[in-house]
């Protein structure tokens, strides 16, 4: 999405989801901001030089059961169709739904 993104993260017991996604943040804003640097320099050009990327604070919610996961993950593949951003959701170049619709890699693991 444009504007936010939905993931489905899986850890053991140990695993912290506010470090892991302090990680992220920091690591896909400096993947971003170079992207946006070499791809789009017109629009780089218009961003503030130290604007953020990402909001603070992060929503998560808990699969307690398959019927869950199944929810969240059908969720996330229709999202971009609702937002009328593709047609199909195979098509949002992001989605997992390619991966398990048609077995494409999509650029992260994904387990089952």
């Amino acid at each position: 999405m444009p504007n936010h993104v939905h993931a489905i993260l899986f850890g053991n017991e140990e695993f912290k989801i506010s470090p892991f996604i302090q990680v992220w943040k920091k690591t896909s804003s400096y993947r971003i901001k170079k992207f946006y640097e070499q791809e789009l320099a017109n629009y780089v050009d218009s961003c503030p030089e130290n604007g953020p990327i990402w909001q603070p604070g992060f929503y998560d919610y808990n699969l307690e059961s398959d019927e869950k996961h199944n929810e969240k993950l059908d969720y996330m593949h229709a999202n971009p169709v609702l937002e009328k951003l593709v047609r199909d959701h195979v098509s949002w170049a992001w989605s997992s739904a390619r991966y398990y619709e048609l077995q494409e890699p999509v650029g992260v693991t994904i387990t089952l």
